[in-house]
């Protein structure tokens, strides 16, 4: 099948999940308990990929949110009779179901709206055997999906084709987010993935100039170059999605003390040029600055509320236009916190529980250390552990004595409340159960859903 405005061909892509935002119920706490922040409003829209309570429906993953929703019960109610909060020999002896895996800190862009800055090129590294054996004790012990992604350029990695093979050896879902620079690499690796992983390429423009101001690569590489690629690297495989990523940037947001290169103009182009070379979708995405109390990662809302809102008009009547692209082989996508700015519903996102459940289902493994969410890699309130946390059996433990303490003092009400966290519904739906847990009886595993571990 061809494409009318461009004469390539196009593959139907797999889709696991439906296109059309996922609509879920906001719990109901009893009377006088703490409130999720979505009472009171009927349901919240969420991006399919980010349905994280379905994820856990799934028949592979139940259990292990059933384990945890009753190890914490029982937690709270010893420490409620007085006694000595439990130590991580409490929780569920499982590795997180999902990982960011941060291979490098080494990177060949300077990009001006980068949020990992302060933490590229410093020298520090895995030992690669001890890297391997974290892997493999991770997925003996339920690791179901790796991210490789953040931190630095994956690609630069020294052992970057053994360490995505090996993965993939061990049945591990996994999906690769580069900057472009490496195609060549993910060339040579494409033959093993298959249809549940994806590539996606942070390119964040429509036209060579401002991917050059804005990418500012340290070799000379052009923005069409790196896209006129994909269509060959699908040829060796066709079964994994290829997506273009495209943080939207506007006049007014800065970050590390400097104002950053506008695009918000080039939705269009860049949308079109996803299209023209066969990538399976382009993701839109708002830019994030950090908070300078700690660092976190927050959506810019500094700007005055007039210009901000035209800022969103402008985005909205671009998407608008992008959307017209769309066929089924080929689909323009809106994140969830995206979404939230323009509806004015994004700071029920940022009313966080006191408890952060999320960061025993999914951590950071960086060559700086282990850490309990991408938001706070290299960050000393949310470490966890050193590179080597899950290298060994001891190591594992301390891993997991070290999630318990942070499960009990890091308080995500305070540290996240600038944060719109695409974790706050799942969250607050765990907080429900924990509080409630005979409603667990009530929650059946979900035989119709397709597997989808990426958290």
């Amino acid at each position: 099948m061809t494409n009318a405005d461009s004469g390539k061909s196009f593959r139907l892509p797999v889709v696991t999940q439906p296109r059309s935002p996922v609509i879920v119920e906001a719990p109901e706490p009893a009377a006088g308990e703490p409130s999720s922040p979505t009472q009171g409003v009927k349901h919240v829209e969420l991006a399919p990929k980010h349905d994280f309570a379905g994820k856990f429906r799934h028949p592979e993953l139940i259990d292990r949110l059933k384990d945890y929703v009753r190890s914490q019960a029982e937690a709270r109610r010893i420490i409620e009779q007085g006694g000595e909060p439990p130590d991580g020999s409490a929780l569920p002896d499982a590795a997180p179901v999902s990982i960011n895996l941060d291979l490098t800190t080494g990177c060949n862009y300077a990009c001006d709206h980068c949020v990992d800055m302060d933490i590229l090129n410093k020298p520090f590294q895995y030992k690669h055997e001890n890297l391997v054996e974290s892997l493999r004790l991770m997925a003996e012990r339920g690791l179901r999906s790796v991210i490789v992604i953040g931190g630095g350029e994956p690609t630069l990695y020294r052992k970057f084709e053994e360490i995505i093979r090996y993965m993939k050896s061990l049945d591990l879902r996994v999906s690769i987010v580069s900057n472009g620079s490496g195609q060549k690499k993910i060339a040579r690796i494409a033959d093993c993935l298959g249809a549940e992983d994806w590539v996606r390429l942070s390119l964040d423009s429509g036209t060579d100039p401002t991917f050059q101001a804005m990418h500012k690569p340290r070799r000379t590489i052009r923005l069409e170059d790196i896209c006129e690629t994909v269509p060959g690297i699908k040829r060796i495989n066709d079964r994994f999605q290829f997506g273009f990523s495209f943080i939207i940037t506007w006049k007014g947001a800065f970050i590390n003390d400097t104002k950053i290169v506008e695009n918000l103009d080039e939705i269009v182009l860049g949308a079109t040029l996803a299209k023209v070379n066969e990538f399976d979708y382009i993701s839109f995405k708002p830019f994030l600055t950090r908070a300078p109390e700690n660092n976190a990662e927050i959506v810019d809302l500094h700007d005055n509320q007039s210009n901000f809102e035209r800022v969103l008009e402008r985005i909205r009547r671009h998407l608008d236009e992008a959307k017209r692209l769309e066929t089924d082989r080929f689909r323009v996508l809106e994140s969830t916190n995206l979404r939230v700015l323009e509806n004015g519903s994004y700071r029920q996102f940022m009313q966080q529980p006191r408890q952060c459940h999320m960061q025993f289902f999914r951590q950071v493994l960086s060559p700086l250390g282990l850490y309990n969410c991408p938001v706070y890699r290299n960050q000393p309130h949310g470490r966890i552990s050193d590179k080597d946390g899950y290298a060994g059996r001891e190591q594992f433990r301390e891993s997991l004595s070290g999630t318990a303490g942070l499960l009990r003092t890091f308080d995500a009400s305070t540290q996240c409340r600038q944060v719109t966290c695409l974790y706050n519904h799942v969250n607050w739906w765990i907080e429900d159960l924990i509080r409630h847990p005979e409603k667990l009886d009530g929650i059946e595993p979900d035989y119709q859903r397709e597997p989808d571990y990426f958290l």
